[in-house]
């Protein structure tokens, strides 16, 4: 019974009611503790709705070159594909274009260069002189739709190696020298690079 009169003057000791009196605890520190404890209750019995999730941001376009060269190449042989159809007597066109190298892009970076000169005397009279260059760059970001993509300043597209056109009306020699024509002027690239052959029937 000893251990247990103890644990009894114990508690009695520190009672909130007789440490208020004794001005440990003021009444305004208690209530903010109840609250506190309120508080932390009522947020275990709310259940939060479920977030909704975030649409997936598109992938970052820090894509190797030849998968960017791959998906610029396909788009251009698309709509070569769409544009030589529409030519009269041409009927049905598929269009293969090879890229010589990858295109290239420029970002913009922000450069901080710094250059500090120190000159030391000692007692003999000596001088020395430390000098003390630091250079850093970051690409710059700029927030699309929530996601960070580096700033883009120039963009070289990839260089056209040859067009392929396989179309159907390419047996009439006008119709040959019209698709020709065509992606002569649409590319800009020179005719030699440009081949067009009939659709094998």
């Amino acid at each position: 019974m000893g251990a247990m009169g103890e644990l009894k003057a114990t508690a009695k000791r520190l009672w909130p009611a007789r440490l208020v009196g004794e001005g440990v605890l003021s009444p305004r520190l208690l209530l903010l503790g109840l609250v506190g404890v309120a508080l932390l209750a009522a947020g275990s019995l709310y259940d939060a709705a479920p977030a909704k999730p975030r649409p997936a941001a598109p992938p970052a376009e820090t894509a190797k070159p030849a998968v960017v060269a791959r998906s610029y190449e396909e788009a251009l042989e698309s709509k070569l594909a769409i544009l030589l159809s529409q030519v009269k007597g041409a009927g049905s066109v598929a269009v293969n274009v090879a890229l010589e190298s990858g295109g290239s892009q420029e970002f913009a970076k922000n450069i901080v260069r710094e250059s500090r000169t120190i000159q030391e005397r000692d007692t003999a009279g000596g001088t020395r002189t430390t000098s003390e260059n630091k250079e850093s760059e970051q690409v710059l970001l700029s927030r699309d739709n929530g996601a960070d993509r580096p700033v883009m300043v120039r963009e070289a597209k990839p260089t056209i190696k040859g067009v392929l056109v396989i179309a159907e009306g390419a047996a009439d020699s006008a119709v040959k020298a019209n698709l020709t024509r065509a992606v002569e002027a649409g590319l800009g690239i020179p005719t030699y690079k440009i081949t067009v052959l009939p659709l094998r029937k």
